[in-house]
């Protein structure tokens, strides 16, 4: 099979988010939030076309993968989360952007991570 032309292949946004909360949220609690409140949300259907998926997440912040005409719905998504493990929390979005390396060099390591 041979791959996609680089014309047909899905463009992708980068999320850099943060958590804020009382205690460190686990990784894999942030996952399993965001695809549960995704699906809450938008549906499965609308969750699975969106291609949200977690990139990275440590010490409260991360970066959050999505389709570029889904952003919205994406940011949408971060913000109905409310609850983690059981603890209240709030997730804030820093930026969007075309490159993981961009949303980490404006976004995250402006806070000094």
């Amino acid at each position: 099979m041979e791959p996609l032309l680089p014309s047909l292949r899905n463009r992708k946004r980068y999320i850099a988010v943060e958590v804020i909360s009382d205690a460190p949220v686990q990784r894999n609690a942030f996952i399993a939030s965001v695809s549960q409140t995704g699906c809450a949300v938008l549906g499965d259907v609308g969750f699975a076309g969106c291609g949200i998926s977690v990139l990275g997440f440590e010490n409260n912040v991360g970066i959050i993968k999505c389709k570029h005409t889904s952003v919205t719905q994406a940011i949408g998504v971060l913000a109905f989360m409310t609850m983690i493990d059981g603890q209240k929390v709030i997730v804030q979005t820093l930026g969007v952007s075309g490159t993981v390396k961009g949303a980490e060099t404006k976004f995250l390591q402006k806070r000094g991570n």
